[in-house]
């Protein structure tokens, strides 16, 4: 509920910021399928600032644990966390912004945390298994592109795809020592949804 309310706050922040600047075209979408990701549901702020130029954000909490940290380290106990996806984005187009081709650039920044146990105690058949407090840190950037199309007045569909590479930190502290493991990883990573919105 916690994140909840900070995705929430967030959104309307940017709103209220961005309407003291600028009166352009602006959108508010929905992603409803970043559950892979352990968000259950992303909104998304765009604003045109410049002509074809365009800058927005996504924000949405994170729910269940990354796939690569919750292997190592598999949940006990509900993760949480929060996603902040700013991007900034051009469209081929001039005489509608945010109607139709763009590209762009994006960053994905994703913070979570969770209680578990720890694999190697699991596979080893360790007699007793130690609580662990986990958190993760996964920072993505790299370059977008896609289709926003107007449909009628004001609603939205956007198509968005990418590439670009990660850096993901998982870091776990064993409660009764409080002894730390830090493991990294990175690599490409693939961007492909779809949002729904409203432009006003």
């Amino acid at each position: 509920m916690k994140n909840l309310k900070f995705t929430f706050l967030t959104v309307v922040s940017l709103f209220v910021t961005t309407q003291t600047f600028a009166q352009q075209t602006k959108a508010i979408r929905v992603s409803p399928f970043t559950f892979l990701k352990g968000q259950p549901v992303m909104i998304h702020y765009e604003n045109n600032v410049f002509k074809s130029f365009t800058m927005g954000v996504g924000v949405a909490p994170i729910m269940w644990g990354p796939i690569v940290g919750s292997l190592l380290y598999p949940p006990t106990k509900f993760n949480t966390g929060i996603a902040i996806d700013p991007e900034v984005r051009w469209y081929a187009k001039n005489d509608k912004v945010m109607d139709g081709f763009f590209v762009g650039l994006y960053n994905s920044n994703r913070f979570s945390s969770w209680e578990g146990a720890s694999s190697e105690e699991i596979f080893n058949l360790s007699s007793e298994l130690n609580d662990w407090d986990i958190k993760n840190r996964k920072i993505i950037v790299g370059l977008q592109l896609g289709v926003q199309r107007l449909i009628g007045d004001h609603f939205c569909v956007d198509f968005y795809s990418g590439i670009g590479f990660n850096s993901n930190v998982t870091t776990a502290t064993r409660k009764f020592d409080k002894y730390t493991e830090t493991r990294p990883s990175g690599g490409v990573n693939l961007r492909l949804n779809v949002a729904l919105g409203w432009q006003f």
